[in-house]
């Protein structure tokens, strides 16, 4: 069938019978391609991307939700920063606590501001450690400053009443011993002092209920030495003031040796005679 063609068109064509067949099957139709695709592939394909079109949305919707969710929160920040500058912008500044008064009689406190009076008295400037001549005018100055600690620290030294309480967490018994905790609090309430303690079984057994310890005021009648120190690296007192700092190259210290204690409503007001 395929010869007759060919010499069919070789007849029509006037070419040779081999070049007339050529041109016959050069110009017959391919046969049909292969579907690339069934039509089940492409119903699969079509509803992949269905679905992963509906889960990007969802994913946006969640996002945008969230945005607007932060949006709402900084907003809520933002206002009530505003409301707190403007509030504190309004509130007056609360006053300054009362110093404490230069009293040795009302405690730790009343020791430390009445030995710093006693030292802006005596040293009412301090030189400088810069300049020329700043080294030598500063060790004069620390050399004087030692001279008159060691004569406050000696003269310094009295009897006292103090009030406070005992720290009941503190308590140890040794022998016939007590040793404790006294907490004095600074009369403008800017401090706790707490100072270790030791009496016999018998003083301490004045500020007991039995067997518990009386957690109210007691008061105790001690002999109180000061123990300042120079020290010479400390022109400031700094963040914390430990330990509190009397005056520039000045620390303060003291000992305490409690010799009797009784609840505070029965303590002696003739307390308070100067050590002999």
């Amino acid at each position: 069938m395929e010869f007759t063609r060919c010499r069919a068109f070789a007849l029509a064509s006037g070419l040779s019978l081999a070049s007339a067949c050529g041109a016959a099957f050069a110009q017959a139709p391919a046969p049909a391609a292969p579907q690339e695709q069934s039509m089940g592939d492409l119903r699969q394909e079509i509803a992949r991307l269905k679905q992963q079109n509906d889960e990007q949305a969802a994913e946006l919707e969640a996002a945008l939700a969230r945005i607007k969710e932060l949006e709402q929160q900084l907003a809520d920040a933002d206002d009530a920063a505003k409301a707190k500058s403007s509030a504190g912008a309004q509130a007056p500044a609360a006053p300054a606590p009362a110093p404490t008064p230069a009293d040795p009689a009302i405690g730790p406190g009343g020791l430390l501001s009445s030995l710093r009076a006693d030292y802006l008295a005596a040293f009412p400037t301090v030189p400088s450690p810069n300049g020329a001549d700043g080294a030598r005018a500063t060790q004069q100055h620390l050399n004087a400053l030692q001279s008159w600690v060691t004569k406050s620290n000696r003269e310094g030294v009295r009897a006292l009443a103090w009030t406070g309480r005992i720290d009941p967490n503190s308590v140890r018994r040794f022998r016939n011993k007590v040793n404790f905790t006294l907490v004095f609090e600074e009369p403008n309430g800017t401090r706790d002092w707490r100072v270790p303690a030791q009496v016999t079984e018998g003083s301490f057994a004045r500020v007991m209920r039995g067997d518990v310890i009386d957690t109210g005021m007691v008061t105790v009648n001690a002999r109180v030495s000061p123990r300042m120190r120079v020290n010479p690296s400390r022109t400031a007192p700094g963040a914390f003031d430990v330990p509190p700092s009397v005056g520039p190259y000045l620390e303060f210290g003291y000992d305490l040796e409690v010799r009797s204690m009784v609840p505070a409503q029965q303590s002696d007001p003739n307390a308070t005679a100067p050590a002999k």
